[in-house]
């Protein structure tokens, strides 16, 4: 229950203690490093999403102050996002391997798989400035954390409720939205565009389970499957951007061949899964989730 909205609580309480039990953890996982460096810098970044979520949910009870916060938590994570951006390429080379069907498919992917581990490699080399990175990062956490002593929500219930649901809807909208555009335009950027709002929505739906344990866990289940297809989807295009840029990365024109019709073949895929299950996800008007949201919200705490 310590990272979920408890209905009926001060608002200002609650989002203050959960952000600070995120901070907490990023700062642990920074200064202890406790499965490696670049395994710290993937956890952190994490930790910064769901911040970044939560100020999402709040944010037009205190705007200042979420956007102050979102733009600290943006650009940390901006400092530290090389290597892990690297290592997600070579993520991304691992699962198209794992659809290859022939010997041939295996060798050429092997290959451009090694070249983006030795782009990797040399990325992380000569980032000699990375212990600066990391103690800087930290000492962001620490003044996010010192930061939240300034934030001040609504404090009646029925305005708190207001909040969240404003909030939740708001963000659901823009994921309707989204998906709507990436739909029509099939555009890398559209549909990255669309995870994140899927995203911010899962984080929605986690801070608000105690309203609704059963509904909120299915929804949340089917929005982390949606933005964990679309992340490895944003990888691809990435990918392919990089292709473009740097050629030789990909090896010779029969490699790339192959590579290109590989990503495409999986995007494709991916696309689809994604378009059937926020069939379901987002067919609802904004204002039924807001009036949901609310409804819920009340009698959660009203049960308490």
């Amino acid at each position: 229950m310590s990272d979920r909205i408890r209905p009926g609580e001060p608002l200002t309480d609650e989002v203050v203690r959960i952000a600070g039990k995120q901070y907490g953890k990023a700062i642990r996982i920074l200064r202890d490093e406790p499965k490696g460096r670049y395994e710290a810098i993937h956890d952190a970044r994490k930790r910064f999403k769901r911040l970044r979520g939560l100020y999402r949910l709040v944010r037009e009870a205190a705007p200042e102050f979420c956007a102050r916060e979102n733009a600290r938590l943006r650009d940390t994570a901006r400092t530290l996002s090389a290597v892990r951006d690297a290592t997600a390429l070579v993520e991304a080379l691992d699962r198209l391997l794992g659809d290859c069907e022939t010997d041939e498919c295996r060798q050429a992917l092997t290959s451009v798989r090694d070249r983006l581990a030795g782009r990797r490699d040399a990325i992380a080399a000569s980032q000699t400035d990375l212990d600066a990175r990391m103690v800087a990062a930290i000492e962001a956490c620490e003044a996010g954390l010192a930061s939240l002593c300034d934030l001040k929500l609504p404090g009646g219930g029925k305005t708190a409720v207001d909040v969240l649901a404003r909030g939740t809807s708001k963000t659901y909208g823009r994921a309707v939205k989204a998906l709507a555009c990436a739909r029509e335009t099939d555009a890398p950027a559209d549909w990255h565009e669309l995870r994140k709002h899927v995203k911010y929505h899962w984080t929605h739906l986690q801070l608000l389970r105690p309203a609704w344990p059963g509904a909120m866990d299915a929804r949340a289940g089917v929005a982390d499957q949606v933005a964990e297809a679309l992340g490895d989807d944003h990888d691809l295009a990435a990918l392919s951007a990089l292709i473009a840029a740097e050629p030789d990365l990909a090896g010779d024109a029969g490699e790339i061949d192959i590579l290109r019709g590989m990503m495409a073949a999986r995007s494709e895929r991916l696309h689809a899964q994604a378009r059937a299950m926020l069939t379901h996800l987002l067919q609802d008007d904004p204002a039924i989730i807001r009036s949901r949201v609310a409804a819920l919200l009340r009698a959660a705490a009203a049960a308490d």
